[in-house]
């Protein structure tokens, strides 16, 4: 394995955790084994592993039992690890005070059933891809179908929520703190590199293109601003605010499907980076990082009215009948996210690739020190992907209406 295994990861470790989830004292570990549960550049602030594990109910048994888990460790690269304990255990905190509050309202299962831990710091989850789960492909990205599934599921937690706040709004905006667009967090100095490398590389293919180049001007002036522009847009709103993921993409679901492969079944994974706010920030972030392109162009107006309709139905079936999802705000948020849009469609090829940048320690440096960070960037923009996906990106920019949020940015200031 690649990734050192952890002391704490032992025999020991793996008998309380079933001891505690089957409340039997007698479990007792015959053998496990270890392996990635994640291809490298799939996974960045934490260490998931999948545990193969013989056991038997009693040491006097003769029966052997098998079972697999997804145990997440802490990042061990060394920058990584420092933004991982800038989290505050905001996935620990998730699975073990505020998922059981969801469970007493949604029915059905949105997320990877949890195991207790032995040490809080450290997520135990069953092991999807023993239940028949896939991660879709990063190439050819979610249809309409998949991405209904994950419309209803994000709709199902925000409306949850919403209620868990009103009784406990402590919890909710804890888990739910900022972790990725504020000054004072030690991400920002990633984030800031992938802005910078990112637009660079997007505008430079941009002023190639004849049916753009009218953009290339807006889009260099705001890159110049862009970090500053989401730290304002990703805030709490007045009217309406819930959890979000805060990534959802391809690498933070799974998909199960039937005997004719048509898929039935959604898990989001993943929840680190909870953001408190517009729950137009999950729909956004999935949007213009998971969804295809014929999605983008023709069926986001259906997306967002089964996220409403099923958002708002959602409340009503909890007895929340005092707040309301109106669909022309939900829009105008859509729309004041067009920065974190733009963010995710110059930065994300570096990730959003079925061969992902690995090592991020290069968009760690200063701006005067991108030279390396640059020439990753340049490697994924390359001619194929300018004269193909970018066009298709920047068409689908102009019909959803970003460019002119952004013109208006900059009116704004000025």
């Amino acid at each position: 394995m690649e990734k050192p295994i952890p002391k704490w990861l032992d025999s020991e470790f793996l008998a309380q955790c079933l001891k505690t989830e089957m409340n039997n004292e007698n479990v007792v570990i015959a053998s496990f084994s270890i392996s990635r549960a994640a291809p490298p550049g799939d996974n960045y602030i934490s260490c998931p592993f999948r545990i193969k594990i013989m056991y038997k109910h009693h040491i006097k048994d003769k029966d052997f039992y098998f079972k697999s888990l997804i145990i997440k460790s802490e990042a061990t690269d060394c920058q990584m690890k420092d933004v991982a304990e800038s989290l505050d255990f905001s996935e620990p905190l998730f699975y073990n005070k505020f998922l059981p509050e969801v469970i007493k309202l949604v029915e059905t299962s949105i997320v990877p059933k949890s195991l207790p831990s032995p040490l809080f710091s450290i997520v135990v989850l069953e092991d999807l891809r023993d239940l028949g789960f896939k991660m879709a492909s990063k190439s050819k990205k979610l249809d309409f179908d998949h991405s209904v599934l994950y419309i209803k599921a994000a709709a199902n937690l925000h409306a949850a929520s919403v209620v868990i706040h009103k009784d406990d709004p402590s919890l909710v905006e804890t888990i739910g703190k900022e972790k990725m667009f504020a000054n004072d967090l030690e991400i920002a100095t990633l984030l800031k590199s992938l802005i910078r490398n990112g637009c660079k590389c997007l505008i430079d293919c941009v002023g190639e293109m004849e049916q753009f180049r009218k953009y290339r001007k807006l889009l260099k002036d705001t890159s110049a601003i862009l970090w500053d522009l989401l730290v304002e847009a990703v805030k709490t709103q007045k009217l309406l605010n819930t959890i979000n993921q805060g990534d959802p993409w391809l690498t933070n679901m799974m998909f199960k499907y039937d005997e004719k492969e048509k898929v039935k079944e959604i898990r989001l994974l993943d929840f680190q980076l909870l953001r408190y706010g517009s729950p137009a920030n999950d729909l956004v972030w999935f949007i213009w990082s998971s969804v295809s392109h014929d999605v983008r162009r023709n069926r986001l107006e259906d997306l967002y009215q089964i996220y409403v309709e099923t958002f708002n139905c959602k409340l009503r079936e909890f007895r929340c009948e005092d707040v309301t999802l109106d669909y022309s705000h939900f829009k105008e948020e859509i729309d004041k996210l067009s920065t974190l849009a733009l963010y995710i469609v110059a930065a994300f090829p570096i990730f959003n690739s079925e061969k992902a940048v690995v090592d991020l320690s290069p968009f760690f440096l200063k701006e005067n020190e991108d030279e390396e960070a640059l020439k990753i960037y340049k490697s994924y923009y390359n001619e194929d992907y300018c004269n193909n996906e970018v066009p298709r990106f920047l068409e689908e920019m102009e019909m959803a209406g970003v460019f002119s949020h952004l013109q208006r940015c900059h009116t704004n200031i000025s």
